[in-house]
């Protein structure tokens, strides 16, 4: 009798881990495009604004100024490239990263990171694991965009090169990846 009462504990406990309540508060996206003949893959978690301040200086942003930031939510943003690119100028080999940004209000801090392990553990960070780290100038978008959102675009008439584009809030940030032309 006693090991079917721990038996029925286990599976309670067991089945309450995989019951779900809803939706996700920051639901998992993805998206995929081909620039030339590179694959670039992007995984993260959607936050939406819901009535918080998102970027700027001070506590009473969701994402401070000068921060570490995951990039998005839950496990952190997880881009991948199917060969070796350039990003902003530097030499990125194929595979697959975390990118961690420090955002700030004229200058945002864009590394890419190595170790996947570490998920979106931002005390974690170690910088002997960054594969680069570089700038990039921030837009102020005119219409607001309320959930947070990762995307490939600008992609070059010659299939060259594309922009990973950053966006959320009234701010945007695009990293400009080239890629070779095989073809």
């Amino acid at each position: 009798m006693k090991k079917i009462f721990v038996f029925l504990l286990l599976m309670s406990g067991v089945c309450a881990v995989f019951a779900q309540n809803g939706p996700a508060a920051s639901p998992a996206s993805s998206v995929s495009c081909d620039v030339g003949l590179t694959k670039i893959s992007i995984n993260y978690s959607r936050p939406s604004i819901k009535g918080r301040k998102i970027f700027g200086d001070g506590s009473d942003f969701l994402v401070p100024y000068g921060k570490i930031w995951r990039t998005g939510a839950n496990a952190g943003t997880r881009i991948s490239f199917s060969d070796d690119v350039k990003v902003e100028g530097h030499s990125v080999p194929k595979g697959e990263y975390l990118i961690f940004t420090w955002p700030g209000a004229n200058e945002w801090t864009v590394s890419l990171y190595k170790d996947l392990s570490i998920g979106g553990y931002t005390n974690r960070y170690d910088k002997a694991n960054e594969v680069v780290n570089f700038k990039v100038k921030p837009q102020k978008l005119t219409e607001k965009v309320e959930t947070f959102t990762v995307g490939v675009g600008d992609i070059a008439a010659d299939n060259t090169n594309a922009n990973i584009i950053i966006s959320w809030e009234n701010t945007a940030v695009k990293m400009k990846v080239e890629v070779p032309k095989k073809w």
